[in-house]
């Protein structure tokens, strides 16, 4: 995976999400670092297999790369929510846009990525098939049903993940 290598790689990146794991160190609530952005990718990826098992479709490499392009990217947005209340969606789909040209990502498949990030929010089902797998694969990657701060979180219940991925 070229581009998702070129991604970590990536100096400004990576002092990014350090950056980023360092402003939520307190935080009481769900974490966002790169344990978490590979926790997507992870799931999106499962979800991306068993898809693809059930029509008999073979996947290929930049399907793969796409996926983890995204996870790695879908809440780079949240140090301008810290630190501007800009909300980290929107902040991270401008984020997201500078990361994949710098790793060369094919303009045509820019958008996709892109609109996967601008919407993984909320809990509404999207016309668009590969975003709502990358904010199912952000929802299940985290353990609600095991977490201390259950009782104050502020997530819905609709959208809380109450079991293990299936």
């Amino acid at each position: 995976m070229r581009y998702v290598e070129r991604l970590l790689q990536d100096l400004e990146y990576v002092t990014l999400v350090k950056k980023l794991e360092q402003a939520e160190t307190d935080r009481k609530f769900c974490r966002h670092g790169l344990s978490h952005f590979l926790d997507v990718a992870r799931l999106a990826w499962i979800m991306s297999l068993e898809q693809a098992a059930k029509e008999q479709k073979i996947l290929k490499e930049w399907e793969k790369e796409q996926i983890y392009l995204t996870a790695l990217l879908h809440d780079l947005g949240r140090l301008a929510e810290i630190e501007h209340g800009l909300p980290h969606h929107q902040a991270g789909t401008e984020l997201a846009g500078y990361f994949l040209e710098r790793v060369g990502w094919p303009l045509e498949r820019r958008q996709r990525v892109l609109n996967a990030i601008q919407k993984h929010r909320g809990t509404e089902k999207l016309k668009d098939d590969f975003a709502n797998m990358i904010k199912k694969a952000d929802n299940d990657s985290r353990n609600c049903f095991f977490c201390d701060m259950y009782k104050e979180c502020s997530w819905s219940c609709e959208r809380r993940n109450e079991t293990i991925h299936s």
